[in-house]
């Protein structure tokens, strides 16, 4: 059985728990560390990691890694008071759904400090099995690391990436859409429509983005306001929707079909060969919803 101790900051939470819980699988000494109470098995740590008391060395000690389960701007934050008390062979993995900010003051603060960042593609209530998460590495090229090998290992699928490509990526497969979403959300709740009128008739398409408007709704606001305010590239995104939006309100002021078609077609070029793929796929939820 493996030794080895990782301690994990912001433990509590979904995201933290659920590194926990794989770790522990593989037989490490998981150590829990969280401002609020925790019902890890193992050692835990109630500290509010903006504000330690002194003398937490022990905490870390034995550690070969420590999990960042935190807010971008908490794990940020707590980098100093972290490289102080370990050594600079243990590894640092902030969860972050923003990457690049937390590697660039890690190595502001203790440049030879191994870098992992890990962000789980899927709500951690969901399944694991057959999930993608992120892995950001300074060297794309580099061996596979201790947590890929288990995170694979507990049946989800890696897509490796640098800090930088991953914030990219996010806003546009995070912080777009969820910008679409919350714009739908604000326009519906401006309706002076009976909204009960609008469940019974609205078709799918209205159901769809119904679904994923509530989706959002019961989960907590911090995590989608991290979303658009850490990253950011995610500006660039909700810039680009609001012209796509204005740009339609053109067409529709101007009447003009010949432009609406090219830029629809446009569109279907870029989606190149996922466009049936994605038909398929809506059909499906389509069918679900029905």
């Amino acid at each position: 059985m493996i030794s080895d101790t990782v301690v994990v900051l912001g433990g509590a939470g979904l995201v933290g728990s659920l590194i926990s819980r794989i770790l522990m699988q593989y037989g490490y000494d998981v150590r829990v560390v969280d401002r609020r109470p925790s019902e890890h098995e193992g050692g835990f740590y109630e500290v509010d990691v903006t504000s330690p008391f002194s003398n937490t060395e022990h905490i870390f000690k034995g550690a070969v890694a420590v999990v960042f389960a935190l807010p971008e701007s908490v794990a940020i934050r707590a980098i100093p008071w972290v490289v102080g008390s370990v050594s600079s062979d243990v590894v640092f993995i902030p969860t972050c759904s923003v990457q690049d900010p937390f590697y660039r003051a890690l190595k502001d603060t203790s440049s030879q400090q191994p870098f992992i960042g890990v962000n789980p593609m899927f709500s951690p209530k969901l399944s694991v099995q057959g999930r993608t998460v992120a892995i950001c590495l300074e060297d794309g090229d580099s061996p596979s690391t201790f947590i890929e090998q288990h995170l694979m290992g507990a049946g989800m699928k890696i897509k490796r990436m640098t800090p930088v490509a991953h914030d990219e990526l996010m806003a546009l497969c995070q912080a777009l859409p969820h910008a679409a979403i919350l714009g739908f959300g604000l326009a519906l709740a401006k309706s002076s429509l009976d909204l009960e009128s609008a469940f019974e008739v609205m078709p799918p398409p209205m159901r769809t983005m119904m679904a994923l408007l509530s989706r959002v709704l019961v989960n907590p606001p911090e995590v989608y306001w991290d979303i658009q305010l850490e990253n950011d590239q995610a500006s660039h995104q909700r810039a680009a929707l609001a012209e796509g939006m204005e740009r339609l309100m053109k067409n529709v002021r101007n009447q003009d079909y010949d432009e609406f078609r090219r830029d629809l077609q446009g569109v279907s070029k870029t989606l190149g060969s996922h466009l049936n793929s994605g038909a398929v796929d809506c059909q499906h939820v389509f069918s679900l919803l029905n």
